[in-house]
């Protein structure tokens, strides 16, 4: 699996402390952007993986349903490419976001700043489907402009305290359309890939059980089936519980965030804990993708 996820660690930042940021502010911008990050690309990852996994359920089922007829055949139904783009779209805004906070606070970390924001600006218009406000677009098209001159700390932090307040709204509409997606509960992704799941279970079961009534080949192609069924039923309920939490605490860490970047007095263990929870799920993932 290629290396998807951003490390946390304080050794790799030159606090910009000392022009408008203490080092506990500093501290947690940096624990939401790299968790942030890392909630991004764990979901990006998990919608294509969703669409692949579907993809390859329906192509077993009808490798062990002989009832099935071409004409009923879509594949990757209900993970078509559009609707699978958009979702994708929504998880690199949030990459995009955290990776914009933690290169904000480096010294000399500027020349993938312009990239990033307009990414950013650009995966949150497609995944809500409509235009950000121009207030919330200022924030970030100053940025912009501001490559272009003498880039300094206080520049950066000017950056932080006027994007943080501005894009709360919109990350808690990406962390709710995830959400959405992301569990049992709901009729989105997650629930498409288990009800695929347990179709082919029950379809490669009656074959494995009707034992010599069919080849040892054909048994093996239903036991390739069982398995690869049980292991998305897994997949799909370890996913549910994780992310629950995870966007959970994406949402409470994000509000937070906003209090602390606006008083450096303000005291919160929601972003360490945020942290610590994406760290889990990266973890978890790691498992699940093998």
């Amino acid at each position: 699996m290629k290396k998807l996820f951003a490390i946390s660690g304080l050794f790799f930042v030159v606090f910009i402390s000392g022009c408008g940021l203490t080092v506990g502010q500093v501290v947690k911008t940096q624990d939401f952007g790299v968790a942030t990050t890392n909630i991004g690309n764990v979901s990006g990852e998990e919608f294509l993986t969703i669409r692949r996994e579907i993809i390859a359920m329906n192509q077993m089922l009808v490798a062990i349903d002989n009832t099935k007829i071409a004409k009923e055949l879509r594949f990757d139904r209900p993970a078509y490419v559009g609707r699978t783009a958009t979702r994708v779209a929504a998880a690199k805004a949030l990459t995009n976001y955290g990776e914009l906070l933690t290169q904000l606070l480096l010294e000399d970390r500027t020349k993938n700043l312009q990239t990033v924001a307009a990414s950013l600006v650009d995966n949150t218009e497609e995944a809500l489907g409509s235009d950000l406000s121009d207030k919330k677009k200022e924030g970030i098209n100053q940025l912009v402009v501001d490559l272009g001159g003498f880039w300094v700390k206080s520049k950066k932090v000017k950056a932080i305290k006027k994007i943080v307040p501005e894009y709360k709204s919109v990350i808690d509409r990406l962390a709710d359309l995830l959400a959405n997606d992301f569990s049992l509960e709901t009729s989105g992704y997650l629930k498409a890939y288990e009800l695929m799941a347990k179709k082919l279970k029950n379809a490669s079961i009656g074959l494995v059980n009707k034992g010599n009534e069919y080849s040892v080949l054909e048994r093996a192609v239903a036991v390739d089936a069982l398995i690869m069924a049980e292991k998305s039923l897994s997949h799909a309920t370890e996913m549910d519980k994780q992310m629950r939490v995870s966007i959970a605490g994406l949402k409470k860490a994000n509000a937070e965030l906003v209090k602390a970047i606006n008083n450096k007095d303000y005291a919160t263990d929601d972003i360490k804990n945020y942290a610590k929870t994406i760290r889990s799920l990266v973890n978890t993932y790691k498992v699940l993708a093998k």
